[in-house]
């Protein structure tokens, strides 16, 4: 799948930058704001691939490891969360 494997390189290339909880942040902060802006299904296949390349690494060795868990349960709730909007409008359709 090419639209995966290059979100994957982008994940992992920008997520090797991290080197403090700030950067942890941002980087989470713009994982989520194409799902947050408009959850269709390309951000939440962009947010799951990011969810892919943080839970596949342990954490940058600025980063406690509290707030790196803290990290992958937001981008997990708000991929679940995206996915059960769109599965309550799917029903709510004839």
């Amino acid at each position: 799948m090419i639209w995966m494997d290059s979100y994957a390189k982008i994940h992992a290339l920008t997520f090797s930058w991290i080197s403090c909880e700030d950067d942890l942040t941002d980087w989470t902060d713009e994982v989520l704001w194409p799902l947050v802006s408009h959850a269709d299904i390309g951000s939440m296949l962009w947010a799951l691939s990011a969810f892919v390349a943080i839970t596949s690494r342990p954490p940058p060795a600025g980063v406690n490891p509290c707030v790196y868990r803290l990290a992958c349960r937001i981008i997990r709730d708000k991929i679940e969360q995206a996915i059960e909007a769109k599965l309550k409008v799917a029903e709510s359709c004839p």
